[in-house]
């Protein structure tokens, strides 16, 4: 009875098997609305590259010369959980706002999911043009508002019981106003740099991030790949594309 009680009261948690799945089905799908816009046997780089999945994919699909530099290699993304996709050692760990390669370095600059985590997205972006070359392609992909505000709907019905029930196990600790707090407040896909999800809402808007990416570049295509569940939690729809809504939008720029 107790392990029925225990599945009932955690189903709202995916396996990081199920999240592995759920995520591969989203990058491959926004992967296939970006590769042709990617020139075959170029040098590649992706910045904030994960395990590395994108890195296979470009030099499966279309024969790139890749690189990978991520703050954290093999941490994040498809990979971190059921098999590491590129060796780690291809990959090297630094940071996106100060890039250890020379100008013109990379005919494309590829970035998905990222420029939301970084501490400065002007610097990034300044970096990521100074290693394109001039008649390069940067292909930039970041989370929308409609998908903070799914992430917001998705922990308050999948993860407030969980909330409900650390308050009231440890009511006496010191800590038990801010478990409290904690049913109320849903942190920032952002977090560290932002706090609330209030936050992702208004800055993650499709608006937002042309007016940041168009100080660098030019912007020569928007591309809104698909309105999809948040991976991390029960899928209580399929994945579609939309007029109106999509949870990451991606921008196919040059210099």
């Amino acid at each position: 009875m107790k392990k029925i009680l225990s599945k009932i009261f955690w189903y709202s948690i995916s396996s990081k098997e199920k999240v592995e799945k759920y995520q591969q089905i989203i990058r491959d799908e926004e992967w296939e609305q970006i590769k042709d816009y990617i020139p075959k046997n170029s040098k590649f780089i992706d910045v904030g590259c994960g395990a590395g999945y994108s890195l296979m994919r470009a030099t499966i699909d279309l024969n790139c010369e890749v690189e990978g530099i991520d703050a954290d290699p093999g941490a994040h993304g498809v990979g971190r959980f059921v098999k590491k996709i590129v060796d780690p050692i291809s990959i090297k760990q630094g940071f996106a706002e100060k890039l250890p390669y020379e100008d013109a370095t990379f005919d494309v600059v590829y970035s998905s999911h990222v420029l939301e985590h970084v501490d400065s997205e002007d610097k990034a972006l300044k970096e990521m043009y100074r290693v394109l070359k001039e008649n390069g392609v940067l292909i930039i992909g970041m989370p929308t508002a409609s998908m903070a505000s799914l992430n917001y709907l998705s922990q308050v019905v999948f993860t407030t019981h969980i909330k409900v029930y650390e308050f009231f196990r440890n009511i006496l600790s010191p800590n038990a106003f801010k478990n409290f707090i904690k049913i109320f407040r849903i942190s920032s896909h952002s977090y560290p740099r932002a706090n609330s999800i209030w936050y992702d809402i208004i800055h993650y808007r499709i608006r937002n991030w042309e007016r940041t990416v168009v100080k660098e570049f030019k912007i020569k295509h928007v591309i809104k790949p698909c309105f999809y569940p948040y991976p991390d939690f029960p899928q209580f729809f399929k994945q579609y594309k939309s007029t109106y809504f999509s949870s990451s939008v991606f921008f196919i720029c040059e210099k």
